[in-house]
């Protein structure tokens, strides 16, 4: 977002000067008016400035304002409700506004608030603010406010962000334990190769006997990343930049997440996330009335995955002329058969979006079961390879350790 310096005078006179981010200068003076300000001036600027020492501080503050989903999903449940009592719009904001902790939030309600009291609608005021409303809240938004269903439409979008922070929260649940277990090993194993191991080499050097040839390939290996551990984190850092940098142009994405769902065990469960996601968003949206092609646009983005995404835009084209929407996707050959089953039947019976909502809550089922069958699995490898490394360190010195005692003997 543009940044902006301000000059204001409160209601005792004091004059105030600030910086901040703002999506538009008239944006930015709405906010300070309803904070009861005097504005005197306001300028945007440059993008060198934006990146002076003295901004910096405040640029980190507003980005930690940020809005995260559980946040967003709070937020909506309580709208819904105040909708569903029939409370009009302005004050449900209002006072949904004033419940929130998170500064950013609180800001970007009350300043939708002020556009729709110009004249303005919730979704045209919510598509002002990407960073809080994404294009499907704001599509969802605006079908329920054609239908004049919006209490319904927030009920459907707050569950909806509800079942997606789940399924993420999950996953990320499921993989803290074997990432924790994983960075201590390395942790642990390095510290016996560049503390231990150097000083049990310098002893078996100063008594010159000869060494099994384990325990040569661990020294030699300790002797390396003691020596060169600058360069071990030169390769590493120099690898990922690498890598960041291919994954952000239009093929390095598609080789990777075709990578991702095609992976031995992790892409069926990357598959399954992005389906899921898939059938999830489009069912909401097609309650929510949103069109067909409206919604598979939407749907393309939140899918996740660029492979999945390619396929999905095509068959938007095919629906254009004239297609149903499993024909293309079976064409893909990227949507199991189950999927284009389901979504076959569902358009046949005419209950696409029913049979879209069974797919998805069954797809979530599945990651549950499998994420969870597979964390049982990876913590017992993950403690036996460490084991093993440990046990093979350990033994190498032994041997050695022995042959000094019998020598000594």
């Amino acid at each position: 977002m543009p940044l902006f310096s301000y000059k204001v005078v409160d209601k005792s006179g004091k004059e105030i000067k600030g910086i901040t981010e703002s999506e538009s200068r008239n944006t930015l003076k709405m906010k300070l008016q309803s904070e009861g300000l005097f504005v005197s001036d306001i300028k945007e600027k440059s993008s060198k400035d934006a990146f002076d020492l003295t901004n910096l501080k405040m640029l980190l503050s507003l980005r930690s304002k940020k809005a995260s989903l559980d946040e967003v999903a709070s937020m909506t449940r309580l709208l819904a409700t105040l909708q569903k009592a029939s409370i009009p719009l302005v004050e449900a904001l209002g006072a949904v506004a004033e419940q929130q902790q998170n500064a950013y939030l609180k800001e970007t309600m009350m300043l939708v608030k002020n556009k729709i009291q110009e004249g303005y609608s919730f979704s045209r005021s919510a598509k002002d603010f990407p960073d809080t409303f994404s294009d499907l809240y704001c599509n969802m938004i605006a079908a329920g406010e054609e239908s004049g269903a919006l209490d319904k439409v927030l009920l459907r979008l707050a569950d909806f962000l509800e079942s997606q922070l789940d399924l993420k929260n999950r996953v990320r649940s499921a993989m803290t334990y074997p990432i924790i277990l994983l960075v201590m090993s390395i942790i642990v194993i390095s510290i016996m190769f560049i503390v231990v191991v150097p000083k049990l080499s310098e002893m078996f050097d100063s008594m010159d006997m000869e060494l099994p040839i384990q325990t040569k390939f661990m020294i030699g290996l300790s002797s390396f990343f003691s020596n060169y551990w600058w360069l071990v984190i030169i390769v590493a850092v120099g690898g990922f930049i690498s890598f960041k940098r291919y994954i952000k142009t239009e093929k390095g994405l598609f080789r990777w997440d075709k990578f991702l769902i095609n992976v031995k065990i992790f892409g069926r469960i990357n598959r399954m996330i992005a389906i899921s996601r898939f059938a999830k968003t489009l069912a909401t949206l097609l309650n929510a009335g949103v069109p067909i092609l409206k919604a598979l646009d939407i749907v393309k983005k939140v899918v996740g995955n660029k492979v999945l995404e390619t396929a999905i835009a095509v068959a938007k084209e095919n629906i254009k002329e004239g297609e149903s929407i499993s024909v293309p996707l079976k064409r893909s050959g990227e949507f199991p058969p189950i999927v284009i089953s389901m979504i076959s039947i569902g358009e046949q019976s005419g209950e696409l979006e029913s049979m879209l909502e069974t797919l998805a809550d069954s797809y979530e089922k599945e990651v549950r079961y499998t994420l969870e069958r597979l964390t049982s699995m990876i913590e017992p490898i993950m403690l036996a390879t460490l084991g093993l490394v440990i046990g093979f360190i350990i033994f190498s010195i032994i041997v050695p350790i022995f042959k000094i005692n019998e020598s000594i003997g």
